[in-house]
């Protein structure tokens, strides 16, 4: 009874009601009273605390709270879920259309043919029946890198004379770098580009071990391609041969190769651009091996440099063109047909170099 009493205390505590103490009788008669007129939804207490609830009864306070919390909460984790899930696939359909979208504000890609030809200096000839002198000769040699479609070229042992001759061959549709500016010696191994494709950025000369260890001038060009602004260092080199007229030039020769790669990492690493190298090298696998793997290029006609030095196949000229590893070379030729024979004792060799994606473009604050 003091259990009762003092549950129903409770109760109408809860309830603001205030009451004086009446006979049991009388309350018990107000309590059926209460009971009768009270809220459906009150829960009213139990008499005895060990008591089953009946199937109708209403679940206790705390239970009722978190089912409903659970009811609640249950269609908005749904929400945030489908949300969460909506704006992953959003993200990345975006990122997908931003990507088609930097792709297709990207130029087309850069293709273009890049030779390197020693035309034989004109002193090599001079008096000599069996070829014809070396202003002729250039001439024939202008006539080769139309034939080939080339765009680029690096020259080796073009004197001054046949450097004019060239000019005047090539009608205004080539540039030439450095000519007559870096003086006799430094023409020789000068780099010509289609000026209706390329347009000269920057230049340099760097001086080369020659014969003897003699140092001389040779050159280095940053172009920029026309059509999609891509930008290439091209540089052209003529390293020293060994041989019975001009003695041992072994160590004059590796000492060249190295600064060969010491510049084109220097290159690379200044301004991001890639470097294409051209030249008469007098050497075979040495140099494709120091190259290669002293610096991130490949040579147009082939080889790996992988953990292990893997040259091209013969026949190997001494003559090169290497690229770096982003281009992609194709249709590597050497020719060594009636026109060349009667231009040189070289072959002339080109490829086909093809940049796209990103690579050469300047950075955008340019």
């Amino acid at each position: 009874m003091l259990a009762y009493a003092s549950a129903t205390t409770t109760v109408v505590v809860a309830l603001g009601i205030s009451f004086q103490p009446v006979s049991p009788a009388a309350d018990n008669s107000r309590l059926a009273g209460a009971a009768a007129s009270q809220p459906r939804d009150i829960e009213q207490p139990t008499t005895d605390a060990g008591a089953t609830e009946s199937p109708g009864s209403p679940a206790p306070p705390e239970a009722t709270a978190e089912a409903q919390t659970t009811i609640s909460k249950a269609p908005d984790e749904q929400k945030v879920a489908r949300a969460v899930t909506i704006q992953k696939m959003s993200r990345a359909q975006l990122l997908a259309q931003r990507a088609e979208e930097l792709e297709a504000q990207l130029p087309d890609p850069a293709q273009f043919v890049i030779s390197s030809f020693n035309v034989l200096g004109s002193s090599h000839t001079t008096g000599k029946s069996r070829m014809a002198s070396g202003v002729s000769r250039v001439r024939t040699a202008a006539q080769l890198l139309n034939l080939h479609g080339v765009d680029v070229v690096g020259f080796q042992e073009l004197q001054p004379d046949q450097y004019r001759s060239f000019l005047g061959a090539a009608g205004g549709a080539f540039n030439v770098y450095p000519g007559l500016a870096a003086g006799p010696l430094g023409v020789d191994n000068s780099i010509a580009w289609r000026t209706a494709e390329w347009t000269l950025v920057d230049s340099r000369t760097v001086p080369i071990p020659y014969f003897g260890g003699n140092l001389r001038p040779m050159p280095a060009v940053l172009l920029e391609h026309n059509e999609t602004g891509r930008r290439i260092w091209v540089a052209n080199f003529h390293n020293p041969a060994t041989n019975s007229k001009r003695g041992n030039n072994d160590r004059h020769r590796a000492a060249a190769a190295a600064r060969e790669v010491a510049l084109v990492n220097q290159l690379v690493d200044e301004t991001g651009y890639p470097v294409f190298i051209t030249g008469d090298m007098n050497d075979r696998e040495a140099y494709f091996c120091r190259m290669t793997g002293g610096a991130p290029m490949v040579a147009a006609n082939g080889g790996s440099n992988d953990g292990g030095c893997n040259p091209p196949p013969y026949p190997m000229p001494v003559d090169w063109i290497f690229g770096h590893q982003m281009v992609d070379f194709s249709n590597y030729v050497r020719d060594e047909g009636p026109l060349v024979r009667r231009t040189s004792d070289h072959p002339m060799i080109r490829a086909t170099a093809t940049l796209d994606g990103q690579d050469g473009l300047p950075p955008a604050s340019e």
